[in-house]
């Protein structure tokens, strides 16, 4: 059953994974491609980032959409991401071989959203998205983990509610 997303607008905490749990995310060069994507779609929608952390399987933003909403700020990361990814892959037979070995790489459809009502949830949600590589057992410090926001910074928003 496809999700609905009721509330398009404001902070929020999202979580999206990839098809099947295949963990392509990590991949040589493929951070880069995400965070360039997130980057990019941030700017045509007029959106904020003020966290993210790509693990090797799903990836936490913590955002305000912009104008168009969350969906349509996701289903443009997710669309554009995924066809930079695939372009990196090898041509054509060797492709084939790739993708098929690995159920293709794409992400799940959907994805799962918290809305961010106050400080302490915000602060919540940005403490949940930095250690999460401590969580799934990555690295023992944070600051070990190349593909968070906190090595970013420039990247990011000033965070507010």
């Amino acid at each position: 059953m496809p999700q609905k997303h009721y509330v398009q607008s404001g902070m929020l905490h999202i979580t999206t994974n990839t098809q099947n749990g295949v963990p392509w995310c990590t991949w040589k060069g493929i951070p880069e491609i995400l965070m360039n994507n997130l980057g990019a779609t941030r700017n045509l929608y007029n959106g904020k980032i003020y966290a993210f952390c790509i693990l090797p399987s799903h990836m936490h933003i913590l955002l305000n959409p912009g104008e168009k909403g969350v969906s349509a700020f996701m289903q443009s990361f997710k669309s554009n991401s995924s066809k930079d990814v695939r372009s990196m892959l090898p041509p054509t037979q060797q492709r084939r071989r790739v993708a098929a070995t690995l159920n293709d790489i794409h992400w799940q459809k959907g994805f799962y959203d918290e809305i961010i009502e106050d400080n302490r949830q915000r602060d919540n949600a940005y403490d949940y998205i930095v250690y999460n590589p401590i969580r799934h057992s990555l690295v023992q410090n944070i600051n070990h983990w190349p593909w968070s926001s906190i090595h970013f910074p420039y990247m990011l928003d000033t965070m507010e509610i």
